[in-house]
């Protein structure tokens, strides 16, 4: 099976991959932190669900800006 994309589409999906990055580039310490800390506590809830406590993170960062 052969999938073929138009190359329109292509070009959006990459102008919009790098805007996207352009954005998160301008974004503060102080935000990237906060969101680094929501997906540990995601990835924790996520392997908790999944009964693998092997993979648990430890410690979760505690930090107040």
């Amino acid at each position: 099976m052969v999938i073929t994309m138009d190359k329109n589409y292509l070009l959006h999906v990459a102008e919009s991959k790098a805007a996207y990055h352009k954005n998160q580039a301008k974004m503060g310490y102080e935000e990237k932190v906060k969101i680094i800390i929501e997906l540990q506590k995601v990835k924790d809830e996520f392997q908790r669900s999944k009964g693998n406590n092997s993979k648990l993170i430890k410690n979760v960062w505690r930090f107040q800006l």
